[in-house]
């Protein structure tokens, strides 16, 4: 986190709890977290604990045994450390990603792991482009296709930019091989069904599948290439704190042929496994740089 981002009201807290987490600072958070350089997460405590054995077998580290083992407490997110990758949950939505995000931050500027790059990892609904496709984002859009994040503070609403780093994302993309990747805008909503111009919801909506596949269409125009519920906020965040970010998410569907989800679970899991391998050739090749 860069320096004049840091809140300064940290500095009257004799001891600042990272609730959600399960750590506060009387703990040894340097020696626990000092070599952290990535942050991955994603959105279930499932795919978090398969990403960090995954991290652990693919980066040659070593699996423990029993497999890798959450740090702190589990009711809000779970957290894992193998090397120096982190693999958390962030659960459903921009709130729930806010909050980790805040705590993150926090724990690893205590660390002294101030050039960590943070890696959002998911699933997505694709636009033009075919399912099982992983899209890194260049940057957020929100619901109006503006690339921006809007926050209420003190009763106030303030924007802010959702640019991601370019240069991460055009690392991550050179790294695909021989996965299905490629670079385009995420859309970033705060709802699974209207807030995605959905048909499938329990309510009549307020538009018709002309209306929805007329927007869909203007997005896919203006650059989007899929759509989730956790891109901008993350994007504003990282981009406010200084942190290098990214956003790779693998596309399950393609939203301009329909809104259910109809691939088989084995290719499900194909699909979402595409996403974790790129992330993780990135950062064994990046690894492997620095210790040439």
């Amino acid at each position: 986190m860069k320096p004049d981002a840091r809140n300064h009201h940290l500095d009257e807290l004799n001891q600042d709890f990272l609730y959600h987490l399960g750590l506060d600072t009387n703990m040894d958070l340097e020696a626990m977290f000092g070599d952290v350089q990535y942050v991955c997460m994603g959105g279930s405590p499932v795919r978090a604990e398969n990403f960090a054995n995954k991290a652990a077998e693919f980066l040659g580290l070593g699996i423990p045994e029993g497999g890798a083992q959450p740090i702190g407490k589990t009711e809000r997110f779970s957290m894992f450390k193998v090397g120096p990758v982190i693999s958390v949950s962030h659960g459903m939505g921009m709130p729930s990603m806010s909050i980790l995000l805040h705590e993150l931050a926090k724990l690893l500027d205590y660390a002294g792991a101030r050039n960590a790059k943070f890696i959002r990892i998911g699933t997505s609904g694709g636009l033009g482009v075919e399912p099982g496709t992983v899209i890194v984002a260049e940057e957020g859009v929100n619901a109006m296709l503006k690339s921006t994040f809007e926050q209420i503070e003190l009763g106030e609403k303030r924007e802010y930019p959702t640019t991601l780093d370019r240069q991460l994302a055009q690392g991550i993309i050179d790294s695909r091989g021989n996965i299905k990747a490629e670079l385009g805008k995420t859309m970033g909503t705060d709802d699974f069904y209207e807030g995605q111009g959905r048909l499938d919801g329990a309510l009549e909506p307020n538009y018709d599948e002309d209306k929805k596949m007329a927007f869909l269409r203007r997005a896919h125009e203006e650059g989007v290439r899929n759509i989730e519920m956790e891109s901008t906020a993350f994007a504003a965040f990282c981009l406010r704190a200084g942190i290098p970010a990214a956003v790779v998410c693998t596309t399950l569907l393609d939203r301009l042929k329909g809104d259910q989800v109809t691939s088989t679970p084995e290719q499900l899991g194909q699909f979402s496994d595409s996403a974790q391998c790129l992330v993780l050739q990135y950062i064994r090749k990046q690894l492997s740089q620095a210790t040439v």
